[in-house]
Formats: structure tokens, C-alpha cells, sequence
């Protein structure tokens, strides 16, 4: 799903993003994102870390605070990612809804298969993906 600003990957902070970024403003905001979700400063995410980050970036686009994300809080996600992560159909994203359409990315990005992302793995899964 793609959520307001350059990439969704980067969104870890995340699922923050805005359709696609000029490449050149890609790489920055990613590293800001990783280091933002980096919560030990270890420079690895790992689920932990990732999930908190979906949580924070959640509670800061649920406008109205139901705990639930409408397409309108998220503008420029795809009507359709956002409609197939709605998995009970009600128009609404919950918490769950938005950990579970992102974890896979997580796993999809950890190509060392270690179970904690780098940033450079986000990097080469974000330019693999276009996300």
C-alpha cells in the first residue's frame, strides 16, 4: 500500500509515504526513517523496532482518533492496496490491518534472512521493489 510521502518502504516510520520521490530525495529520507525507527541505535530494525514504528506513524495519521486509518487520513494510498489491506471490509484500517499489510515487507527486505533489516537492505529492497 502506498501511504503519503516518497516511498512506502521508507514508511516504516514509516508508513509514511507519498507516492514516488525524485530519486535523488529518496536515499535521505529513507536513512532519516530507519534511524527514527532505529530505537537502540544499533543500525538494524528489527521487529520490535518495526512495529513500533507502524504504531507511531498510525497514531499521527489518525486525524480524528478512532484508531483506525480512512483513506482520507492516508490520501494518496491507492484506493486498491488500501481496499485489499482492509481485510474485514470496512473501510477503515485498523492497527492490525496496517502491521500486517507492512510486515511483509519486513521479511521481504531481510534478504540476510537474520530477522533485523540495514538500511542498506531497506535501500536495495525499496530500489527492487519501487516501493
Amino acid at each position: 500500500m502506498r501511504f503519503p510521502g516518497p516511498m512506502a518502504i521508507a514508511a516504516f516510520a514509516l508508513i509514511a509515504a507519498a507516492g514516488p520521490a525524485p530519486a535523488q530525495d529518496a536515499e535521505p529520507e529513507l536513512s532519516e526513517a530507519f534511524a527514527r525507527a532505529d530505537l537502540n541505535g544499533d543500525g538494524h530494525l528489527d521487529v520490535d523496532e518495526f512495529v513500533a514504528a507502524i504504531v507511531r506513524r498510525v497514531a499521527e495519521l489518525d486525524a480524528d482518533g478512532d484508531g483506525a486509518l480512512s483513506i482520507e487520513e492516508v490520501p494518496a494510498a491507492d484506493p486498491d492496496e488500501f481496499a485489499r489491506a482492509d481485510r474485514d471490509d470496512d473501510g477503515v484500517l485498523s492497527l492490525g490491518e496496517v502491521v500486517g499489510d507492512r510486515i511483509i515487507h519486513f521479511f521481504g527486505a531481510d534478504a540476510s534472512g537474520d530477522g533485523v533489516l540495514t538500511l542498506t537492505e531497506l535501500e536495495d529492497y525499496a530500489e527492487r521493489t519501487d516501493t
